[in-house]
């Protein structure tokens, strides 16, 4: 799977929108007033998502196949003597191209469900089945084999390693996972420069931004050219303008093929995925379009 983006996919003129009631007043070189400042004050940040090219439509979407899917999954932890119960009959399907929002209050399981879509935690009943494998049938081998080239992660923290430069970062996942025949160093640089940080390669975390942190973790997620990106509250540590690029940028990786995965207790947020699924009290409440 090929991915093409660019900083002009993400950031163009137009969209994104931060409209100010004291933006004449600065034009006319005048202090704004009372009544402009209030106005300012209680406008917000407006998100404007491109879609590019034609979208998949919902027929298709229902009838391309499940690349993931929950079955009956239950999820507790032993804390001493007492079982403490996370997910409760979890069933989910997410289709091949899909872009699904997981929204849930905190404690809600949504992460714990991410986990365990990921490969990072198994469930304690239960079968989670990626692209046609049960993962209770495999070893932890090729359970972290699949994991390493099937599924990119991003996290609300970044996770980058502050001592290695953010190209370092990027080819991280290589050093376990990589696919043959692939120059892994010059993807890295590649997907680096299509994130727009071809200038900040040999920075560390310590020098970036939070959008150029971010970026480089959705580089390092695409890096062994994934099926399936989770993203874990990705915009939660981002100002409203880095979160609208970000949001852009996922959305174009959606428009190119990936499915994606999107854990939010943000209900704006999750509004601009395909389809929303609530989780609350370790159970999925509702699952909509």
């Amino acid at each position: 799977m090929e991915t093409k983006i660019s900083i002009e996919d993400v950031s163009a003129p137009g969209d994104l929108i931060l409209e100010t009631g004291t933006e004449n007043s600065r034009l006319e070189g005048k202090l704004p007033s009372e009544k402009d400042l209030a106005t300012s004050s209680e406008e917000q940040f407006k998100c404007e998502l491109r879609r590019s090219g034609d979208l998949q439509n919902g027929k298709t979407q229902l009838t391309a196949a499940s690349v993931i899917e929950v079955i009956d999954v239950k999820k507790s932890y032993i804390l001493g003597d007492m079982e403490v119960p996370i997910l409760h009959d979890i069933n989910l399907k997410v289709r091949e191209g899909e872009f699904l929002a997981i929204m849930g209050p905190s404690g809600s399981g949504k992460s714990t469900l991410m986990n365990l879509i990921g490969f990072l935690d198994r469930p304690t009943e239960g079968k989670i089945i990626i692209k046609g494998l049960d993962i209770n049938k495999l070893s932890d081998r090729e359970v972290a084999r699949l994991r390493g080239l099937e599924i990119g992660f991003i996290f609300q923290t970044f996770n980058l390693i502050p001592r290695l430069t953010a190209l370092e970062n990027v080819e991280l996942p290589t050093y376990a996972n990589s696919r043959s025949g692939v120059d892994t160093h010059e993807r890295a640089k590649e997907l680096l420069r299509l994130v727009g940080l071809g200038d900040r390669m040999r920075h560390r975390p310590g020098e970036l931004s939070g959008g150029q942190s971010q970026r480089v973790a959705i580089a390092r997620a695409l890096v062994n050219d994934p099926a399936i990106l989770l993203a874990d509250e990705p915009t939660g540590n981002l100002d409203s303008k880095t979160g609208c690029e970000i949001l852009n940028m996922f959305r174009k990786l959606n428009e190119d093929g990936r499915t994606i995965v999107m854990i939010t207790h943000d209900p704006e947020i999750a509004g601009y995925a395909d389809r929303i699924v609530l989780v609350k009290d370790g159970i999925i409440q509702n699952n909509k379009e």
